[in-house]
């Protein structure tokens, strides 16, 4: 007998019995494979085995396979018709085995039902298109839901940590700065990290300078503009209002302050630190900040300072400091016989 398929409109026979055939139930055995073995057949699509009605009967039972296609009157071949699944075989199978990634596809791809003005697939590639865009934004939003749900697990970790009493902003720095750089979106390029000469990435770099900027000891080693570039991005990109963020600035402007002050020199060991009287009242940071480096080569010690001398680690990297910008001031100053 002979079958005109419901979805293919292709006329084909059927031995054993006399007749034809048009139900609607009726079509070609293709459309009963599962898609695994559609996709396992594209490998004589792209290898040129296939006829161009092969290729014809192939697409439309992709497309009947992804379960949001529905066929309410038959696919007619048109003129342009095995040029354009020539041309668009390959994107079908890519979103097909996209959309296999996705639990409940009709929930996230539009549907497309196949009448009498579609019928001749000239809307298809726009309709690719359209599911590869759903699939993107799909994606887009599956991530940005993973890391809000990952972004609440550490803010509610870190909140328990700050409200502990006993636990000091050194004991979850790490903590606090894995939570700042997935609150505050740190960029990821690549970059060479001034403290070490490693390669390593602008996110793991200004994590470094959070964890840096909780223990006085290694704050020397953050330099002072890469510090005042992480505050402002932070403040652009980080919400203030939370126990986190409120932390979080804290830490780093204390840190500003701290390195603004040469490690507290101008605020600490006050006995020891000899004065100088200004000509005229600082006007900018700069003269603020040459002053407090005057003060600190007045008070230097006279041999370079060894840490059995000090009582504690501070008090010698004060003193070492000081010792430095001593050594440094002697270098640029003229030699006996030049002029200044």
């Amino acid at each position: 007998m002979k079958i005109l398929c419901s979805y293919s409109s292709l006329e084909f026979n059927c031995d054993y019995f006399p007749g034809t055939y048009t139900s609607r139930e009726l079509h070609h055995p293709i459309f009963n494979l599962p898609q695994k073995s559609l996709l396992s057949a594209t490998k004589k699509w792209s290898a040129g085995e296939l006829t161009t009605t092969d290729s014809y009967l192939l697409f439309l039972a992709l497309l009947n396979s992804t379960g949001i296609v529905e066929f309410r009157v038959p696919v007619i071949r048109v003129p342009e018709t095995d040029a354009l699944i020539a041309q668009h075989m390959e994107s079908l199978l890519r979103t097909v085995i996209k959309l296999n990634t996705v639990a409940e596809p009709e929930l996230v791809f539009p549907s497309f039902v196949i009448t009498n003005y579609s019928r001749d697939l000239l809307t298809i590639p726009d309709l690719i298109h359209n599911w590869n865009s759903a699939y993107r934004d799909f994606k887009d939003g599956y991530v940005s839901a993973h890391e809000s749900q990952k972004l609440i697990q550490r803010d509610s970790a870190l909140s328990r940590m700050i409200k502990n009493p006993y636990k000091k902003p050194s004991d979850y720095a790490i903590t606090l700065a894995d939570w700042a750089s997935l609150a505050g979106q740190f960029p990821s390029f690549t970059l060479q990290s001034p403290i070490d000469n490693k390669q390593t990435t602008c996110s793991d770099y200004w994590k470094a300078i959070i964890r840096y900027c909780t223990k006085n000891e290694y704050l020397f080693k953050v330099p002072t503009n890469d510090l005042h570039e992480l505050i402002e991005h932070c403040e652009e990109h980080i919400d203030i209002g939370s126990i986190n963020s409120h932390l979080l600035f804290k830490v780093l402007r204390t840190a500003a302050e701290k390195k603004r002050n040469y490690l507290g020199l101008g605020d600490l060991d006050l006995g020891k630190t000899k004065f100088v009287v200004l000509d005229s009242p600082a006007s900018s940071s700069e003269e603020h900040d040459a002053a407090l480096l005057q003060a600190s080569i007045l008070s230097a010690p006279s041999e370079k300072p060894r840490p059995e001398q000090y009582k504690g680690k501070m008090e010698f990297i004060r003193a070492n400091l000081r010792w430095q910008a001593l050594q440094e001031s002697l270098k640029n100053q003229p030699k006996e016989g030049e002029s200044k």
